[in-house]
């Protein structure tokens, strides 16, 4: 009996330890990988543009490869002619990116985080939000997309 009771014990353990590995997987996006947040999962990814979402499906980050050789006024150009309204919230350095960090509040439906991400000539923007208002997520630091950028590694 004691044994059935340690062989229990021990797959339970093994099954344990898979499911933290698999929590801590790496992503590759454009030229760079990352290690996908604790709690994350992918749900589409291209060459360009990798999508992830929590295990609730409440808060959603995707990850922008910007091929196109385009200053930061052109992205925000863009992403306003989309129906984004951003907010500029200042520059930092995360990671090996100069980091633009905005909020936004798309079609007064989704709101969050946008951050344009630049190491040399290559640019990653990042959005990081949730459907409707949340002020404990707008208020709170943005752990998530910390831990992405501390990650990246240039291939």
């Amino acid at each position: 009996m004691k044994f059935k009771y340690l062989f229990l014990c021990l797959m339970v353990l093994i099954l344990a330890c898979s499911i933290s590995a698999i929590s801590a997987e790496d992503a590759t996006i454009g030229d760079y990988s990352f290690t996908i947040p604790e709690d994350y999962n992918i749900t589409n990814q291209s060459d360009d543009v990798i999508l992830l979402e929590d295990s609730v499906q409440y808060y959603s980050l995707s990850i922008t490869d910007v091929k196109e050789k385009m200053d930061n006024e052109e992205i925000l150009k863009r992403l306003t002619s989309q129906g984004y309204e951003l907010e500029k919230e200042g520059n930092s350095t995360k990671g090996i990116f100069n980091v633009t960090e905005y909020t936004y509040n798309f079609k007064d439906a989704y709101y969050g985080f946008l951050y344009i991400c630049e190491d040399g000539d290559d640019k990653l923007v990042v959005t990081h939000g949730t459907a409707g208002e949340d002020e404990y997520f707008m208020d709170a630091p943005d752990f998530d997309v910390n831990d992405i950028l501390d990650s990246m590694e240039k291939k």
